[in-house]
């Protein structure tokens, strides 16, 4: 991850190469794409822009809910891009 930007609930993870350097992956690798599709898996649907994951829940989210979410984002962006 290169940066994590966050509002309210509204977060955006940066998926980037080199966590150092903030170097991007090749656009045409769509890591971001790969990661919310991994995410799926788990029973999460998330968007990508680019290469940051938009996690936008509604307000009424139970924690539990949160949790299955970002395990699900944790687990998808880690699994795509280890070794990437």
């Amino acid at each position: 991850m290169g940066e994590v930007r966050q509002i309210g609930l509204v977060a955006g993870i940066e998926l980037v190469k080199d966590k150092n350097t903030k170097e991007p992956f090749p656009a045409e690798s769509r890591v971001g794409y790969r990661a919310c599709l991994r995410m799926r898996d788990s029973g999460v649907i998330l968007r990508p822009l680019g290469d940051v994951v938009v996690i936008m829940p509604p307000l009424s989210i139970r924690e539990s809910e949160l949790k299955k979410i970002v395990d699900a984002a944790y687990k998808g962006i880690r699994e795509t891009t280890e070794g990437a």
